[in-house]
């Protein structure tokens, strides 16, 4: 099965949106981008001052950038300074308060460092606005617009923030206690060894607009991403980044109705220290993500690397990957967690992600442990809708909506040039253990259950659907149940992980199939990866039986041989090889089977929706609850409705929006 799908303005052909990305000529107009006929909707930023300080400051220090005086001692707003160089030598402690005045800009930077040897003793460092409306800082040349660094109990608040190029030199931006030397910040957030004293803790973040942060001046050759490692050694602009360099960890952070647009690498990041292995402990807790927005970010919207005990709530993340602009990574799942430890994504919107490989709305990689993603809508990501990779435990998808997911095609020539080496072809839903190892481990007891994933012709015109499943035979106690599956297509058989490489097999299956040896004949050729076409043959009941497969009660779009909709035998609509266990068939009786919202996929046909059946602890699974966050049992359906008994699907039938 081909799978087809690039995003398009709704009144420019797509090769022309195509030449013109490439070349750095879009401009993203207030009408936002458009995927088919729907359009991404560009997210708002307001001036407003929203932040209310329960705080009582010792000092507060004012500063305007047009009024104010370098001699002055900035105590009050008849006697501001002027320059943020003047603040920095005015030796910031705990129970200082430092306001910009709103509707200017102010070039500079702020940095809070190793402020922890002297102790907060419970006050706390704000940095907002005043006067009505939100301040510009423009750090363009600086290494970040915030810099925290062993430094605890701060407040970031009602700013804008930008952070556009800066000098063309290679070392302007070197800093010897850090690591990764040439990247640029919006709020740099860092716990490192050069102080004992380097714990990071309760920090706020709170109704900031970050826009245009590149670490590089505007350049005509594209930087965007050819390869597979993001650390390339190259510059890049990020959003937010929390990040412990040997340090004692950050803990307690809280960002809220934070936006961040036009970033070259990632929106906002959180990374702890140690080997991803998980053989070393993890030092980034309770991080609460709320009601922030990603939009056009360069890589992934956001990402999660060794975090504990974290959320991700009412957040959206738009067009991650995205190219406009060549100083851009270009490549990027909305969300990805790695190595982290109880998370919970919930009630979030990821669209529109674009790029060579993964580039999912959101997706759990290597080393990870109860990690749930639930009532999010994910729509348009060019890589698909699930991946669950390789050593992760515990791990679920349950009560999402996916509308017109996996659209990336490796032989769509356009795109291939657009993107540089594509990867993979998107594919709905992917279960493997791929860890950057040569042999797969895992992943084991995976919950995948009451989705709603649907592909419309409409949706992905001018192309067809996308591939449906990639399930390795290294899973070790995978459930997935009371799905729906609407494609305007046949499933039919397609691309799988059936590779042949040094030597040996990747443990892979597709549709229930398993590699056994490479394929031979002088026309076999090896791909970028040395990987060469294998032959395979369908797994045997012992395979099944070793992968601990729960495969029952989901709901197949079903087909005549014609191609005509008759809604028949559930054999109809599966390809050869395929297996379910009480597969159903039946329409679900969609409110709008073309539309593009979650609302649009509420189900009508009570008596279909209705035969949902209780998830089952896997025999494999030593927990006692299955799934961390609430156990298997759910009781509201993707819109909080009351679900009856068990459902199939993410929304009960005639369901109210909430």
């Amino acid at each position: 099965m081909k799978n087809k799908r690039i995003l398009f303005q709704k009144c420019i052909l797509p090769f022309i949106l195509l030449i013109l990305c490439m070349h750095g000529f879009l401009t993203v107009k207030a009408q936002g981008i458009s995927s088919g006929s729907y359009k991404f909707k560009v997210p708002e930023v307001n001036n407003a001052i929203k932040y209310v300080s329960k705080e009582e400051y010792k000092r507060t220090i004012f500063v305007d950038a047009v009024k104010g005086t370098d001699t002055n001692d900035g105590l009050s707003t008849d006697r501001p300074i002027r320059t943020l160089d003047k603040l920095a030598k005015m030796q910031l402690v705990f129970g200082d308060e430092i306001l910009l005045k709103g509707g200017q800009v102010h070039e500079g930077t702020i940095e809070l460092t190793n402020l922890n040897v002297e102790m907060s003793k419970g006050r706390k460092i704000h940095i907002g606005s005043y006067g009505g409306a939100k301040a510009t800082l423009d750090f363009k040349g600086y290494p970040a617009g915030i810099w925290i660094q062993n430094t605890s109990d701060v407040i970031v608040s009602d700013l804008k923030l930008t952070g556009n190029g800066g000098p063309d030199t290679k070392t302007f931006m070197s800093r010897k206690d850090e690591k990764n030397k040439g990247q640029r910040y919006a709020v740099r957030i860092l716990s490192n060894n050069s102080i004992e004293q380097s714990l990071v803790k309760n920090i706020i973040i709170f109704n900031v607009d970050i826009q245009d942060v590149f670490l590089l001046n505007p350049v005509k050759e594209s930087r965007a991403c050819n390869q597979w490692d993001m650390n390339d050694g190259a510059g890049w602009g990020w959003g937010v980044f929390g990040e412990v360099l040997k340090g004692n960890g950050i803990r307690n952070v809280d960002i809220k109705y934070v936006t961040v647009r036009n970033v070259s690498q990632m929106g906002i990041r959180f990374k702890g220290s140690g080997k991803i292995d998980g053989s070393l402990p993890r030092n980034v807790d309770n991080v609460h993500i709320e009601n922030c927005t990603v939009y056009q970010s360069g890589g992934p919207g956001m990402q999660f690397n060794k975090c504990n005990n974290s959320y991700m709530k009412h957040c959206r993340i738009t067009e991650s990957g995205n190219r406009n602009d060549h100083r851009k990574w270009g490549r990027g799942s909305g969300m990805w967690t790695w190595g982290c430890v109880n998370f919970l994504l919930e009630y979030n919107v990821f669209e529109g992600a674009q790029g060579i490989a993964d580039c999912c709305g959101a997706h759990i990689d290597f080393n990870c442990r109860n990690v749930v993603i639930q009532y999010c809508l994910s729509r348009y990501n060019c890589g698909g809708f699930i991946e669950i990779l390789g050593l992760n435990y515990n791990c679920s998808y349950r009560f999402n909506v996916s509308i017109n997911d996996g659209w990336r095609n490796m032989k769509d020539k356009p795109t291939q040039d657009f993107w540089g080496k594509v990867g993979t072809p998107g594919c709905l839903v992917t279960v493997n253990g791929h860890n950057h190892d040569k042999r797969y481990y895992g992943p084991y007891q995976s919950y995948i259950y009451n989705n709603t994933i649907i592909c419309t012709e409409e949706g992905n015109a001018p192309y067809e659907n996308p591939f449906v499943f990639n399930i390795a035979t290294s899973n070790r106690g995978l459930v997935m149940m009371n799905n729906i599956f609407w494609f305007a297509k046949r499933a039919d058989a397609g691309w799988s992980m059936h590779r042949w490489k040094d030597g040996e097999d990747y443990d892979a299956a597709y549709d229930f199939r398993i590699s056994s040896s490479r394929k031979k004949g002088n026309n076999v050729k090896a791909d970028a990866r040395g990987s060469y076409p294998a032959e395979v043959r369908p797994m045997n009941e012992k395979e099944l039986a070793r992968m601990g497969l729960v495969m029952k009660n989901n709901l197949y779009k079903l087909y005549d041989p014609a191609g005509t909709d008759k809604f028949t035998k559930v054999a109809k609509a599966l390809p050869e090889g395929y297996w379910d266990e009480n597969a159903l068939g039946g329409d679900p009786g969609f409110a709008n089977v073309n539309g593009s919202e979650a609302e649009d996929m509420i189900p009508s046909n009570a008596g279909l929706i209705n035969k949902g059946m209780a998830i089952p602890h896997l025999e494999s699974d030593t927990t006692s609850y299955g799934v961390y966050f609430g156990g298997l049992k759910v009781l509201r359906d993707f819109f909080g409705n009351k679900i009856k008994g068990n459902i199939v699907g993410a929304i009960v039938p005639n369901a109210q929006k909430k």
